[in-house]
């Protein structure tokens, strides 16, 4: 039997085989302890991460426990982690930007009290600072500990101070009841005195005093309203919140609420004066007819009389002769005489009387029918009143485009004529950026100029089959007949440079103007309101991503 000898490459091959094997086993090992190194801190940092919201503290446990089952469970439970940690993190981006405005409001309110210079400055740099720092946890203890600073010295400055002496600024702050008027007052003065030593302008009219003039021309304009009955209770209602003075804080809602109620007012008066011109053209054409058949009847009545006197005074000739012909008949002939003498006065009487009543009734009609003239003229200008008035009402006083109203009737118009002839119709919802920093900034007047000129901008570079109509504040809305989504980013994009382009100065100061558009498209089986709310959304994004832009929802 041969024997087989093992070569020196045998050897090397086996203990090769030994060694790789012994790695192996120690990376096995060291793999095993970083995955459970890892399985730990996993755990430890799902544990911290509790407490954020009571769906992703569910899929945390769900992790956990997954850890210790089979891949697919762990992988199933990531992916649904994956969605959550997503709708978490929008959920907490819309809450920053409504605790962002509840801060500015805060804030807003306090530069309107009595404090130091330094602390409104202070507030505003806060209040400036909040949109962005509010999307993370660092930002949030920025914002806590400048805050807490801010309400330290309000506490100091009530402690450094008698009960006597106290401002209304903490009443204002803390209080359920609402400021004083003279209170308001003396914060607008001291909000005034501060613009201007920081500006070196002419400042603007403090708040109360606008406040009051804007009351007083409310109050007056109600009054000389002619209100419906079913009105009433909102007329006294409305006439008592602005004699008892408008604050900074009520005073969007004052003036929404009077101009709803100018509108119903308006509405209601117009649709009665409509039903008495209705009732009025009625009467008139009645009395034109009265007018034609008195005038025909009059002809007929002096055709009959003059055919009855002739006929008459016929009669009388005739009897007349005869009576001259018989000449001696003594009594029986002076009798008659007498008798058709008599007649014959008689009728001249009464064709006397018949003339001067006839003279009279000629006068009479002469003067309905200048009456009648002058009403249908007035009929025709009250008519054009209401027309004028009915524009008025829909349009926009300060940039003169339509308003909301006009935008919901147009709306339902454009609806109607989709719903026959299935054409597209996309929506375009258009907000100023930083709109409130121009107002701050430059003054109530620039941001009005500002609002002009987008308006006029926004006009030229659009269709004339397309609509266009201010929302309300710096927001803007457009339909686009027979346009798809795709087209309106189109015009979205031509709006947005356009706006951006606009050569805007104001007290030598060159102004940027830019505009963030949100863009949908009617769809079937939608609603409006839904149409609205994706453009909305649409909108936000746009400024979420930077601003002047235009997203598609």
């Amino acid at each position: 039997m041969a024997v087989t000898k093992q070569g020196p490459s045998d050897l090397q091959w086996r203990d090769k085989y030994l060694t790789l094997n012994e790695k192996y086993d120690k990376l096995k090992l060291q793999v095993g302890t970083r995955n459970e190194q890892l399985r730990r801190g996993l755990v430890l940092v799902s544990l911290l991460a509790e407490g954020q919201s009571a769906p992703l503290d569910q899929t945390l446990a769900d992790l956990r426990e997954s850890m210790r089952g089979s891949t697919s469970d762990l992988n199933k439970t990531m992916n649904t982690l994956n969605g959550q940690i997503k709708e978490y993190d929008l959920s907490q981006a819309e809450h920053s930007a409504a605790l962002a405005e509840k801060i500015s409001l805060m804030a807003e309110k306090l530069c309107h009290c009595q404090i130091p210079k330094k602390l409104v400055s202070d507030v505003r740099a806060l209040r400036k600072a909040a949109p962005e720092a509010l999307n993370d946890w660092q930002g949030y203890s920025h914002q806590l500990e400048g805050w807490a600073g801010v309400l330290a010295t309000l506490v100091a400055l009530d402690e450094s101070s008698d009960d006597s002496a106290k401002g209304p600024w903490w009443k204002k702050v803390f209080s359920k009841e609402k400021p004083s008027p003279d209170a308001v007052e003396e914060a607008d003065s001291q909000s005034v005195s501060d613009d201007v030593a920081d500006n070196d302008e002419p400042a603007e009219p403090g708040f109360s005093t606008i406040a009051r003039e804007v009351a007083s021309a409310l109050n007056g304009l109600i009054s000389r309203l002619v209100v419906p009955e079913r009105l009433h209770q909102r007329s006294d209602e409305l006439q008592k919140r602005l004699d008892d003075g408008l604050h900074w804080y009520e005073f969007v809602s004052v003036l929404e609420d009077t101009s709803q109620f100018l509108l119903d007012c308006l509405g209601s008066g117009q649709e009665e004066f409509e039903r008495f011109l209705h009732s009025l053209d009625q009467r008139l054409q009645a009395i034109q007819t009265m007018v034609s058949d008195a005038n025909s009847g009059q002809a007929d009545r002096e055709d009959a009389r003059t055919n009855l006197e002739t006929m008459v005074r016929d009669q009388i000739d005739d009897i007349r002769g005869v009576v001259n012909g018989l000449g001696d008949l003594g009594e029986l002939g002076s009798s008659v005489r007498d008798h058709l003498t008599t007649i014959v006065r008689a009728m001249e009487h009464y064709q006397e009387v018949e003339s001067q009543r006839e003279a009279r009734l000629a006068e009479q009609l002469e003067v309905l029918q200048n009456r009648l003239s002058e009403m249908e003229a007035e009929a025709s200008q009250a008519r054009q009143i209401i027309e004028d008035q009915k524009k008025r009402a829909t349009l926009d006083h300060l940039t003169g485009l339509p308003n909301r109203a006009a935008y919901e009737v147009q709306l339902g118009e454009e609806l109607m004529k989709r719903s026959r002839g299935g054409r597209s119709l996309s929506f375009i919802i258009c907000d100023v950026d930083h709109f409130k920093h121009i107002n701050d900034n430059y003054g109530h007047i620039a941001g009005d100029k500002v609002l002009q000129l987008i308006a006029s901008t926004l006009r030229k570079n659009l269709r004339d089959t397309d609509f266009i109509a201010r929302y309300g504040g710096e927001e803007f809305v457009v339909l686009l007949p027979g346009t798809q989504a795709d087209g309106a980013a189109g015009v979205a994009e031509k709006l947005r440079a356009s706006i951006e382009a606009c050569p805007f100065n104001f007290r030598g100061e060159r102004v940027s103007i830019t505009m963030s558009f949100g863009i949908s498209e009617f769809r079937a089986l939608e609603s409006t309101e839904m149409v609205f709310d994706r453009a909305d959304k649409a909108l936000y994004e746009a400024k979420k991503s930077g601003r002047n832009r235009a997203v598609i929802a």
